[in-house]
């Protein structure tokens, strides 16, 4: 809360001169002041005269003001700009954040309150794709942000254990000889999934037998037919769990798995379809294509309506993913009566527990009242998801706590895909990634390719660490370049996935990040006397600079707690790492005298903390030397 105090005491200022709820914002070139005030601006448009007068005026009546942190006040072109007394600012960073260390940064605004994420989402009937992973990755990051900012947060994971996918698969073991059994070494994910369901797709795409028995075994699978649905659970858990060695490879945590079937057997459709029958906000059209449908009036959305009412439920009594998702939905929003079951299915990693619904589950889990509900879900279901948050609108929910995290999906370059046996048109510039086509890069496929570079370069320069020590570092270096080159782009732009690229080591980069936390180790490594806060001597221009950007820690964290924009914490992470670079460049820390070494042994060990929680929450792992 360092910057925070600094604005504060600003504000004071302000407001004892009688300028109340003046805008202060950090200047965009230091060498004026750390902080400044718009207010002339915004007086001056009441008065009708020259912001820098007035700025002038605000200046000459705060001159006899004595603060702690501000030093001194200067009016420029109509700005009020603060400058810092640095021998107090730079004690206070550095005694907050080595007095709060892993907790600096932290926030109390979530405290008592409680948010829904949920990510991932894959059908269960094959392994992750790189796809798959900008979804895992971005909704790991924001549950670690929630946390980070005190909520309690409820990671949810929806399993689609019912539909045509699974269908495809019962049909290969059960009719076309596929076999269930997996040789030494398989993965149930890896062989389901570029195996029988690439080859069964392609086998029903040919032939209109297959495709009806396929529609059978659907409607078995919803119905619960007692064999069909034994089947397709072991199916189902089979791949859900080499699904999660995946994502906890990434470092992604959930708490419940909610199952489409065990969605279906406890009917929450049937109570929300009822709500929306009684508000006249569903129709049963009488004619044309969609007769003996029932559909959600579209009507009176200034854009839904453009497109025309959605069916929710078909004419054969069926229901649709859309009306699956306003129950869900509902459900979420605390706006059924009807609540889940579940057993503790397995435990991650970390010892944590993961519950999977279950009918017939011991463990009851009332979701209660959440403060939102992010739904990490492709830019492509931006209609569908919308359409749920009216209706949840509709039924008198709070649908602005519904929040669709939209992202764009990750293609293909041709080269990767030419490199699959994939033949471009001309012109293509890049391949979409297909489950059922086999035409994806698989998440440990590009991990695996990462680590084994990795690896090699650290043999080459460390030749006394054991195989261990290797793997260990090797696997974290990985896992931080694929987190951070999901994470860097804008969420709304398209990542076109080149597996040379995503390798690179140099730049803008993961193990960049890494890097610049090893350059820090290194140094605490050598020394430890006990730090110095207060500067003994005036601060160079990068040591203002590397302080200058942990202070803005809390305010970035509480800033993308509430706006979602991810590419914040990335790129601060980045300029952290940077500011921290130039630092080691120039400044000599070791080799000073006493005083000076014990300050700027703080100035290291204040960016280390600091790193370490910016890098928690993007789930980069650390390394301490590479």
């Amino acid at each position: 809360m360092t910057y925070k105090k600094l604005i504060q005491e600003a504000s004071k200022m302000l407001m004892s001169i009688g300028v109340a709820e003046a805008r202060l914002i950090p200047s965009k070139n230091p060498a004026y002041g750390e902080i400044t005030s718009l207010a002339a601006f915004e007086i001056s448009k009441e008065k009708k005269v020259n912001p820098q007068e007035v700025a002038l005026e605000i200046v000459e009546r705060l001159k006899n003001f004595k603060g702690i942190l501000v030093d001194s006040v200067e009016a420029v072109s109509g700005y009020i700009n603060f400058k810092v007394n640095w021998i107090e600012y730079s004690n206070l960073i550095l005694e907050t954040v080595l007095k709060e260390k892993s907790e600096y940064g932290k926030s109390k605004i979530g405290v008592g309150k409680k948010i829904i994420v949920e990510h991932t989402s894959v059908n269960p009937n094959k392994a992750l794709h790189v796809g798959h992973a900008r979804n895992v990755c971005i909704g790991d990051t924001l549950a670690r942000l929630f946390h980070f900012l005190g909520y309690d947060v409820i990671v949810l994971n929806y399993i689609d254990d019912s539909g045509t996918q699974m269908a495809d698969l019962l049909l290969g073991f059960t009719e076309l000889g596929y076999p269930m059994t997996l040789r030494e070494g398989e993965r149930a994910d890896v062989y389901y999934g570029d195996v029988v369901y690439v080859e069964v797709s392609r086998k029903i795409d040919e032939d209109i037998e297959l495709a009806e028995k396929r529609k059978k075994i659907a409607r078995l699978i919803e119905e619960r037919d007692e064999e069909y649905y034994k089947l397709n659970r072991e199916i189902v858990e089979r791949v859900l769990r080499d699904q999660l060695k995946t994502c906890w490879r990434i470092g992604a945590r959930y708490n419940i798995l909610n199952m489409e079937s065990d969605i279906l057997s406890y009917d929450l459709w049937g109570e929300v379809f009822k709500k929306l029958l009684e508000k006249k906000a569903v129709y049963k059209a009488e004619s044309g294509s969609k007769a003996g449908c029932w559909l959600l009036n579209l009507s009176l959305h200034p854009v839904l309506s453009k497109e025309g009412d959605e069916v929710l439920v078909k004419s054969d009594g069926s229901t649709t993913y859309t009306a699956r998702d306003i129950a869900y939905g509902a459900w979420k929003l605390g706006g059924t009566s009807k609540d889940f079951r579940y057993k503790i299915w397995i435990r991650d990693p970390w010892d944590g527990e993961v519950l999977i619904t279950d009918i017939e589950g011991d463990v009851i889990k009332p979701i209660g009242d959440v403060e939102k509900v992010i739904n990490v879900i492709d830019i492509r279901q931006k209609r569908p998801q919308e359409i749920v948050r009216y209706a949840l609108e509709v039924l008198g929910l709070p649908s602005e706590k519904y929040i669709h995290f939209g992202y764009e999906v990750v293609a293909m370059s041709i080269k990767d895909a030419v490199k699959m046996g994939y033949a471009p048109e001309p012109g293509q510039e890049f391949v979409h990634m297909s489950g059922r086509r086999g035409l994806y890069v698989k998440v440990d496929t590009l991990l695996d390719m990462l680590k084994e570079r990795v690896a090699r370069e650290i043999r080459e320069k460390h030749h006394g660490w054991s195989s261990e020590r290797v793997e260990d570092v090797a696997e974290k270096i990985a896992v931080g370049a694929l987190r951070y080159s999901l994470l860097k782009p804008d969420v709304d732009k398209m990542i076109i996935l080149d597996t040379d690229e995503i390798l690179r080591l140099e730049g803008d980069t993961g193990p960049y990040l890494q890097y610049s936390y090893v350059r820090a180790c290194k140094i605490l490594e050598k020394s430890d006397v006990e730090p110095l806060t207060r500067p003994p001597v005036e601060l160079a221009e990068e040591e203002k600079q590397l302080l200058r950007r942990i202070s803005y820690f809390s305010e970035i964290v509480e800033e993308v707690g509430r706006s979602l924009l991810l590419k914040t914490l990335v790129n601060y992470a980045y300029y952290l790492a940077s500011d921290f670079n130039k630092f080691y460049e120039k400044i000599t820390v070791l080799h000073v005298e006493e005083e000076l070494k014990r300050f700027r042994l703080a100035e290291v060990r204040a960016f280390k903390i600091t790193f370490e929680n910016i890098l928690n929450i993007l789930g980069i792992p650390l390394v301490e030397e590479m």
